[in-house]
């Protein structure tokens, strides 16, 4: 699957003003917005993702990449439908395939609550089906959770987003970039293990065990942590569970047992995964099961979305320190910036530290850090009490001058079984993880 060529070859020609007419603001994030649109040509409804760009920028790899991905997956029913690329003053306009459902996560959190067993083994199969077929054409779709599952009243569940995934040139080929969402990230896409080359289509299987649990509690383990925290805590923890795992069928305890093996060569490959007991069940009248949730679900999401627009209409615009849950993530210590990845992919806000690769990395959206205010004897009150050139929800990880990055995951690895054996449940002591943490990746 070729990943070559400029923005400009895929975009189509027409005045997209004159073939699309917005009905509603469906989606907004640092990327810009979705919206309905209806086609004036064919009077169907599509999804438009709007982005304001230049289009000769050579920095668009990634959108030129998952516009690919869209183009040659259109056969797969399980993925979102790709219908063209638009270009009008600046604003880059991706139609696609309008899933009036909306994703996993917006019925979980407008319509407040979690999907049953039987829900979730019909949207899993479908998922699976869909990492099947990108994984059969050397894709890593390497941000796989609620969020990016549409659902629709015909009862599908489709694969989108695909602004962080990757085409590997041949099967044997890793990926080494620590990019993903925290709280879904594998463990070896954080840390790769001693002797390996990095990771590959299991970190996918990973990301799908963390979305299971997601759609059954409502939210992916450890998220209670910052989501910076919690990369320096998944390499070393074990692997989670269903919080009362008591009250779910033994099938679906071992599928999410053998999905989140910290071992990534002894995970399923999805196409193994299709004849687990769990997602055969999930087979059995899912577009039935998916289509009646939805259906349910749309009167009151519509309504959810009413009142959302009338509060923020009432209420001033506040810009929010720290870094949002959810938020896509890339940490590159061997250049010293972190950067908070935007919707499609591209390299949004940074920051970065001017001083050595082993120093202090300080992650904060929208503040800038200079070598002066960037250093060892940060006290964490300061933070607290907001004072400092700190924002409120910035978040410091000490590395040590003249420590490799090896050295200080490993100390880091002490650190925690040390505290594991004072504290069974360490999810709320702040700063235990501040000293020797580094994550890194090498480009």
């Amino acid at each position: 699957m070729s990943n070559s060529g400029s923005l400009n070859a895929h975009i189509d020609q027409g005045d997209p003003e004159q073939m699309f007419r917005v009905l509603e603001v469906i989606g907004q994030g640092s990327f810009g917005l979705v919206c309905t649109c209806i086609n004036t040509q064919s009077n169907k409804v599509v999804a438009i993702k709007f982005l304001e760009m230049e289009p000769d920028n050579e920095n668009n790899q990634s959108l030129r990449r998952e516009i690919t991905i869209l183009k040659n997956t259109a056969e797969c029913p399980y993925i979102v439908q790709y219908h063209g690329c638009y270009l009008k003053d600046n604003n880059l306009m991706i139609v696609m395939e309008y899933c009036d459902g909306g994703s996993v996560l917006d019925i979980m959190q407008m319509c407040q609550i979690k999907l049953s067993e039987r829900q979730i083994a019909a949207v899993l199969y479908s998922i699976i089906e869909g990492l099947v077929y990108l994984h059969s054409n050397k894709i890593l779709h390497r941000d796989i959770k609620a969020g990016n599952v549409l659902l629709n009243q015909e009862g599908k569940a489709k694969l989108s987003d695909f602004g962080v995934s990757a085409i590997l040139v041949n099967t044997g080929f890793k990926q080494k970039t620590v990019v993903g969402s925290p709280y879904w990230m594998s463990p070896e896409v954080i840390s790769t293990p001693k002797g390996s080359s990095g990771y590959d289509y299991k970190a996918d299987i990973w990301s799908l065990g963390i979305t299971a649990i997601e759609m059954a509690e409502g939210k992916p383990p450890h998220f209670n942590l910052n989501p910076i925290k919690v990369i320096f805590v998944i390499p070393f923890r074990q692997s989670p569970t269903l919080e009362t795992p008591g009250n779910w069928s033994k099938e679906f305890n071992d599928f999410i047992s053998i999905c989140l093996n910290k071992e990534a060569d002894k995970r399923p490959s999805a196409r193994e995964l299709l004849d687990h007991p769990f997602i055969k069940m999930g087979k059995q009248d899912k577009d039935a099961i998916i289509s009646e949730l939805v259906t349910d679900c749309i009167p009151i999401m519509e309504e959810y979305r009413r009142r959302k627009a009338e509060e923020e209409e009432e209420e001033e615009t506040h810009s929010q320190g720290g870094v949002e849950k959810g938020t896509l993530l890339k940490i590159n210590t061997v250049t010293n910036r972190a950067t908070v990845m935007n919707g499609t992919g591209n390299d949004g806000t940074f920051i970065q530290h001017p001083g050595s690769g082993t120093g202090t990395v300080v992650f904060s959206r929208g503040n800038t850090v200079t070598s002066d205010n960037c250093n060892n004897n940060y006290d964490e009150d300061d933070e607290e009490n907001g004072g400092g050139d700190f924002d409120t929800g910035s978040v410091v990880f000490k590395g040590e001058t003249g420590s490799s990055l090896q050295e200080n995951l490993e100390k880091l690895k002490l650190q925690y079984e040390k505290q594991q054996h004072k504290n069974d449940d360490s999810d709320n002591e702040d700063g235990e993880f501040d000293s020797g943490s580094v994550v890194y990746t090498k480009e």
